[in-house]
């Protein structure tokens, strides 16, 4: 015969053992408080025997494993049986990434994130093609507006320009940053016909001579 042990404030089985003997009657046997001649139940990997209210159950024994917070994915070993990991604020289920979030009983990427890490991927390249196109306007502005640029240089300054204000109108689209078309960047300069075979304007004439062709510079 075997007398079970349990906490007497939480009910837990802790021990079971032979009972000591009752030195006033015979043949009897000295029972604690918190103890009973009831058999606990078997247990499950993941159950533990309690006492309450005069009779065993199993609750809930995830001892020794590790399990995660649900607030911050940081692993914990639970330490008490009686409690599942849900009532502890914990899963057993790992964080796959900081980027996950407990939502509805499982690990979710929120869509606010998501579109925050759309709209600033969008922004990040944004920011990359306006570098880039602010590079080549650079410091000619003033030379432009004075006329002391060639040809090119005015082609490219106009061009580049006009990109950036697409640039511009792209991210100020209603669909941005779900769907964004940047603008195609300048193509480059392309030096008119007569440009390209180097040909210059013919000079002004000098007064024609005399139509006999002699000077007439007196002398």
């Amino acid at each position: 015969m075997l007398i079970h042990h349990y906490n007497p404030t939480t009910g837990e089985y802790l021990s079971s053992g032979q009972p000591d003997g009752d030195p006033r009657n015979e043949g009897r046997w000295l029972v604690p408080a918190s103890g009973t001649f009831d058999v606990p139940p078997p247990r499950t990997p993941t159950t533990w025997p309690f006492y309450r209210d005069g009779a065993w159950g199993l609750l809930p024994d995830f001892r020794g494993r590790i399990c995660y917070r649900t607030d911050s994915g940081e692993p914990v070993e639970i330490s008490v049986a009686g409690r599942t990991p849900a009532e502890l604020g914990l899963t057993t289920q790992p964080r796959p990434s900081a980027r996950h979030s407990w939502i509805d009983g499982t690990w979710t990427v929120p869509d606010e994130l998501i579109a925050r890490e759309k709209h600033d991927a969008a922004m990040a390249e944004f920011s990359r093609l306006m570098t880039v196109a602010r590079r080549q306007t650079a410091g000619k502005a003033d030379a432009y507006a004075a006329g002391l640029l060639d040809e090119e240089q005015i082609y490219g300054f106009k061009a580049w320009s006009a990109y950036q204000m697409a640039l511009v109108s792209a991210i100020e689209q209603e669909a941005f940053p779900d769907s964004v078309e940047w603008p195609p960047t300048p193509e480059p300069y392309k030096p008119t016909a007569r440009e390209a075979s180097g040909d210059e304007a013919d000079p002004p004439s000098e007064p024609e001579e005399a139509a006999s062709g002699v000077s007439t510079d007196s002398e």
